[in-house]
């Protein structure tokens, strides 16, 4: 995923369409984040760098259940659903190096 303010402000967008509310604080936040799932808030330590931030917020999204995502756009939907192949390429290749 390319890094640059377009893809934050994506992501961002994809959090807010599933309700979520993105917030970026200061805070001592365990690996820059904490997610408020009982408020369906995110909140990022707006001192993590660019990188960081988009790494967050797609770890955040393959972490969250969302059982469907017809109401989300079409480049939405396209963003939810290379996130989370991603995801299962990922934890593939790590299965297969263990």
């Amino acid at each position: 995923m390319r890094i640059s303010k377009s893809t934050q402000d994506k992501l961002q967008q994809l959090l807010e369409a599933l309700e979520y509310q993105v917030r970026y604080e200061k805070g001592s936040f365990k690996a820059g984040y904490c997610v408020v799932h009982t408020q369906k808030t995110v909140l990022i330590n707006k001192f993590v760098p660019l990188e960081g931030i988009i790494q967050t917020l797609t770890e955040i999204i393959r972490q969250l259940a969302v059982p469907t995502v017809e109401h989300l756009s079409e480049e939405q939907q396209k963003l939810w659903h290379k996130i989370h192949v991603e995801k299962l390429e990922d934890e593939d290749l790590a299965s297969k190096n263990t």
